[in-house]
């Protein structure tokens, strides 16, 4: 219980999203991290703290702590030898320390009085300083009203969870093969629930099975160790709760509004969608519905090459651009890491200078254009799930795979790996950036200004991963393997 920061496994996958969200918001106050036990709350913590900010510091707080222990924790975290005895002190601490970033990591909850220590911290929090608090219930710290009153802003379970990039990512870091159907599937078996997807994986990974087997076999050889989970999670809660969560367990259903709500409102595995509430699928292990509560038809992914010369294509059907202009606005989009882009910065890089009426106009032609090659394959209806055009130009990045987004990806996870003595983690992670990589980026505009920079900036991580690769393959005494000896894996 100090600032040290929890040592990460090596296969952890770096919540880029999630650092830059606690990042956007680090103006508020106080940011919650609330979510159901193993939605990686700790890790989205310690990325933050480890990537986005330098006057960080981590504290965790133990299950049950009192008033005295809450502040003992963050006297520890603080300095070693300081002694904080009273709320009056913590609070001049952290204002003589200011700015200062404080990261409350609260695995279960504080006793009553521990909780009421951090609810006057909140109340009466200095200028300079910012708490991040993790914590499964929202219940505990009044987080609706805080929220409300613009005090607070909440990174919730449905933020927290993998989505199909994520899932996506994971699998190739630890070489599962898999097809996008594959992940789609794990992502409305497990909610995108961390802890199980992450499990799943790795468990698929040492039996060397694909991802459309990995969560039944995780679930047959593993499923022992996911109900200790659950049964320690439950450990500090009523007795009565605890009965409500294992007839969840045991694919019992439970029609009262009310219970599940509340059941919500403390982490307990119970989660809010558009239909309502309903218990996390991979507790009771049911497969009707899918993340949102709702069967829907898989979408085909649209797979993008920039690496080399540029391809876009829905199964293996290449879109037939209607002019050239279109296809650099698509290529521009797919080349920022969230795949959105506003209107006036494209207008600012492909119509400098011209009038905003005519940048307006030739936007909406673009906008169509793109649209109607899009549908040419996959029909009118289903164009918004690969983009849309609003405020922003975006692509869908859950059906759009974008092989830079991939590359990137791999080399800052093992980058982090590499830095950390993780040589074996990081050395997955650049075999998976190295069989993206085709060649430099977009060939036919090497000459463009928004590709140019970027281009460089991508070879030279290239020619990084593979001097690292030669090294690391050396030092472990594994077979030296050219780039082209690697294979591309499934799904990218």
């Amino acid at each position: 219980m100090n600032s040290k920061l929890p040592r990460l496994g090596p296969s952890i996958v770096r919540r880029a999203r999630l650092e830059e969200w606690l990042g956007r918001f680090k103006s508020v106050p106080v940011r919650f991290l609330v979510a159901p036990p193993g939605f990686g709350k700790t890790m989205a913590l310690v990325g933050y703290l480890q990537h986005c900010t330098s006057n960080g510091r981590y504290c965790a707080v133990g299950a049950g702590s009192n008033a005295e222990a809450v502040w003992a924790s963050i006297a520890r975290t603080l300095d070693p030898e300081l002694e904080l005895r009273s709320h009056e002190d913590v609070v001049a601490a952290l204002a003589s320390r200011a700015p200062i970033e404080l990261a409350l990591d609260c695995v279960a909850l504080p006793d009553t009085d521990g909780v009421d220590a951090i609810a006057a911290l909140i109340q009466d929090l200095p200028n300079g300083v910012s708490l991040l608090i993790a914590c499964r219930s929202r219940a505990a710290f009044q987080v609706g009203r805080l929220v409300a009153q613009g005090t607070a802003s909440l990174c919730d379970a449905e933020r927290l969870a993998f989505d199909a990039v994520g899932i996506r990512h994971l699998a190739e870091t630890l070489e599962v093969s898999h097809s996008h159907a594959d992940v789609l599937r794990m992502l409305e078996v497990t909610d995108g629930w961390p802890h199980v997807v992450s499990s799943a994986l790795r468990k698929a990974a040492e039996d060397n099975c694909g991802l459309a087997q990995a969560f039944e076999n995780w679930r047959l050889r593993h499923g022992h160790l996911f109900n200790e989970f659950i049964s320690d999670a439950v450990k500090y809660v009523s007795e009565k709760d605890s009965d409500l969560v294992f007839k969840l367990m045991s694919g019992s259903y439970l029609d009262d509004r009310q219970q599940l709500q509340a059941l919500e409102e403390q982490g307990l595995f119970v989660v809010h969608t558009a239909d309502g509430y309903r218990p996390l699928r991979a507790l009771s292990r049911s497969r009707i519905y899918d993340r949102y509560g709702r069967r829907v038809q898989a979408i085909t992914p649209m797979q993008v090459r920039l690496f080399g010369w540029f391809r876009a294509e829905v199964d293996r059907r290449p879109i037939e651009w209607i002019r050239r202009r279109d296809r650099q606005l698509f290529k521009y989009l797919a080349l920022h890491p969230g795949g959105s882009v506003s209107r006036a910065e494209l207008g600012q890089v492909f119509w400098p200078g011209a009038e905003k009426h005519l940048v307006a106009q030739s936007l909406r032609t673009a906008c169509s254009n793109i649209r109607k090659a899009l549908a040419q394959i996959v029909g009118f209806d289903r164009v918004d799930a690969y983009f849309r055009a609003g405020d922003e130009l975006a692509l869908d990045l859950e059906n759009v795979i974008v092989d830079v987004n991939g590359f990137v990806a791999h080399v800052n996870d093992g980058d982090e790996q590499y830095e950390r003595g993780e040589v074996r983690a990081a050395y997955a992670h650049y075999r998976s950036a190295a069989r993206v990589y085709r060649g430099n980026l977009l060939i036919g505009d090497a000459h463009e200004p928004w590709v140019a920079t970027l281009s460089a900036i991508l070879e030279h991580r290239h020619a990084m991963i593979l001097e690292r690769l030669s090294e690391v393959a050396a030092e472990l005494d594994y077979e030296q393997t050219t780039e082209a000896d690697l294979p591309i894996a499934s799904g990218s």
